[in-house]
């Protein structure tokens, strides 16, 4: 991982999400781009007014913006980076938009975005936008949902269904794996609607260990009555510090992560949730 992205609303989840990038660069050596993205009004364009109203529209951008770096500066001075290279943005647009083109023009390896929690993902740090970002983001997304002085990486849990598609998230997920020396808990939860034999549970396992080249796992399988419950049970029963899901980036989610599982995932965990695409 070279660089690592965080949006920025400046509320309280958004600088735990901060913190916890900060961790993670600190920890591989990433740049920290901080940025914020101001949505002007719909009328607004950026050149000389033509008249009074577009000169007052002008005025009030040009005052959100020199409020936002002001706000930057001292969101970056109240956190100790350790060395850490970082730099900030303040841009205008659509949210969605501009951090999905921030991704991919400055070849970002890591989204890091805090989350409200339990009260929905229009709660989350930046509305829908985040559940967007999440579904459709080219790498890896990690939502963090509350404050973390020290974020332990240690223990990472993997969600997964063992089919081959999954392969390239689990992949992914090494990378991951190597910065924290992480140790990796292979889930496969077993619900009324989705069963297997154990012989064909571990048929799926070691195909997918092997495919994978897993190194420094262990695998694990808990019944529940639907997926959503047995990934946060789990968690919470082995004390996780990480649950790690795998999104096929489409419409709704399909297969293992069907419906709004996923989401909910993102949503109830309390530890951070790094979100990766199946393509």
């Amino acid at each position: 991982m070279k660089k690592i992205l965080v949006p920025t609303d400046f509320s309280e989840q958004a600088k735990n999400a901060l913190l916890v990038a900060n961790q993670i660069a600190h920890k591989s050596g990433c740049e920290i781009i901080l940025m914020t993205v101001i949505d002007p009004p719909k009328s607004f364009q950026p050149t000389i007014g033509q008249n009074d109203d577009e000169n007052i529209e002008q005025k009030y951008v040009q005052y959100l913006i020199e409020n936002a770096e002001g706000r930057m500066r001292k969101l970056v001075s109240d956190i100790e980076f350790a060395n850490t290279d970082r730099r900030t943005k303040v841009v205008l647009g659509n949210i969605y938009k501009c951090i999905s083109e921030t991704v991919v023009k400055e070849q970002i390896d890591l989204v890091v975005m805090g989350t409200q929690g339990a009260s929905g993902l229009d709660e989350i740090l930046i509305g829908s936008n985040t559940e967007k970002i999440v579904r459709t983001a080219t790498c890896p997304v990690l939502t963090v949902r509350s404050h973390s002085d020290r974020f332990q990486g240690n223990n990472i849990v993997f969600a997964t269904s063992l089919k081959e598609e999954q392969l390239l998230s689990i992949n992914k997920l090494q990378a991951f794996q190597k910065v924290f020396d992480a140790h990796i808990h292979l889930l496969y939860v077993i619900t009324p609607s989705v069963f297997a034999t154990t012989r064909e549970i571990e048929a799926l396992k070691n195909n997918f260990v092997e495919k994978a080249q897993l190194k420094n796992y262990t695998f694990h399988t808990y019944s529940e009555a639907n997926e959503e419950s047995g990934i946060l049970h789990f968690a919470e029963d082995f004390g996780a510090d990480m649950i790690a899901v795998a999104t096929h980036q489409r419409k709704g989610w399909r297969h293992f992560f069907s419906g709004s599982i996923a989401e909910n995932i993102v949503n109830h965990a309390k530890q951070p949730v790094l979100a990766f695409s199946i393509k």
